[in-house]
């Protein structure tokens, strides 16, 4: 049920608070008949403040208004006005004209009006209370009384001249304010959100960073080089490049599975495969102290034979530096692409990691090259 308000009779409001304020420079206590006038938090203010009142000369008139400065006005405009002295026949202030009273609700509870008093020049602000028992009931109390020179808070348009449109506009703040807070609200998970997926890219990349860098720790479950192992002198300084290449078919490095050394089919191509070579001498060797044989017989025993023979001047010996060096420059050669093919690869990975993008690192090595092309003209 719409609980029905009546609008302020000002008629009837003013005259009392009126003929109070004059009375605010004879003692530093409010009138018993202002007390009932006032709302229940300014009538609390009123009677704390100015029991409170180390001094005899203070006034509790600057109490009726909120803000400093216009309670200084209110105090000089009460006390340099003649309109506050009493009428000789009526016995009461002639306060004049009021203009239209205007409207505010701030709540569902709080229902405020103004009432402008022009020839005094002060704005009188009624808030409904409901059940003040100590105001004499349910009814307008004053809640603020202020100056208009220099008001500024109250030529703010958001009084209405009606109840039922101060109504209409508090419902109107109420949804534009929800509206705002939502809002408010979305923008800040949104960001929440968003400061989520940077950080768990974040850690995507540290733990990428972490298995990448972990892999030099670990140890492959094949075999190791053997070779690394029986010729522990191979590891001494040579100044030799032959020397110095073979050292890297001599590496097993870690993060590499394969064992170069190890058993591997034909590397590069190669069918040079250990003792081929001196295989073959064996062979043709044994055929010229045989018994001879038909032409036929020889003929077809050279088409069976796939494999290149050495001249019959060439000793063993020889035949095998030849076949121990060709098989130590492939490996060689394999070391290395496999050397620098890893560098480049983690070269390009701790550029991702440090935030440098792809192109900048393919400009960079583009640029490196382009330097070890002129190096080579100057050599």
């Amino acid at each position: 049920m719409v609980q029905y308000i009546p609008p302020p009779d000002y008629r009837s409001l003013l005259p009392p608070l009126l003929a109070c304020l004059p009375t605010a420079f004879v003692s530093p206590r409010a009138p018993p008949a202002l007390l009932p006038l006032l709302s229940p938090i300014l009538r609390q203010r009123v009677q704390l403040l100015a029991a409170s009142s180390s001094s005899a000369s203070d006034s509790w008139l600057p109490l009726l208004c909120w803000e400093s400065e216009p309670a200084k006005r209110l105090v000089d405009i009460v006390s340099e006005s003649d309109a506050f002295e009493l009428h000789p026949v009526s016995g009461e202030i002639d306060f004049g004209d009021v203009e239209d009273i205007s409207y505010k609700r701030l709540d569902e509870e709080t229902l405020q009006a103004k009432v402008i008093v022009t020839d005094l020049g002060l704005i009188i602000i009624y808030l409904w209370c409901e059940g003040d028992q100590e105001g004499g009931g349910s009814g307008w109390r004053v809640s603020e009384v202020r100056p208009i020179k220099g008001d500024t808070e109250m030529a703010v348009s958001n009084w209405c001249p009606t109840m039922a449109e101060a109504d209409e506009k508090a419902k109107e703040n109420m949804m534009e304010e929800a509206i705002r807070q939502g809002e408010d609200t979305s923008a800040m998970h949104g960001m929440d959100n968003d400061n989520i997926g940077i950080e768990d890219q974040q850690e995507d990349d540290d733990e990428d960073d972490d298995d990448y860098w972990a892999q030099y720790d670990k140890t492959p479950g094949t075999q190791r080089s053997q070779s690394a192992l029986s010729n522990p002198t191979k590891h001494m300084r040579t100044t030799s490049d032959a020397e110095y290449f073979d050292r890297y078919a001599q590496v097993q490095p870690e993060m590499d599975n394969d064992d170069p050394s190890g058993d591997r089919g034909a590397i590069g191509g190669s069918t040079l495969k250990g003792d081929v070579m001196a295989s073959s001498m064996r062979n043709a060797s044994e055929l010229d102290k045989g018994p001879p044989q038909d032409t036929y017989a020889l003929s077809s025993a050279d088409e069976g034979i796939s494999q290149p023979t050495a001249s019959p001047s060439a000793g063993p010996a020889a035949v095998s530096r030849l076949e121990e060096s060709a098989e130590s420059q492939s490996i060689a050669e394999v070391a290395v692409k496999q050397h620098v093919s890893t560098s480049v690869k983690s070269l390009f990975r701790l550029c991702r990691s440090s935030g440098m993008e792809r192109s900048d690192f393919d400009r960079m090595v583009r640029i490196e090259l382009e330097t070890l092309s002129m190096m080579e003209e100057d050599d």
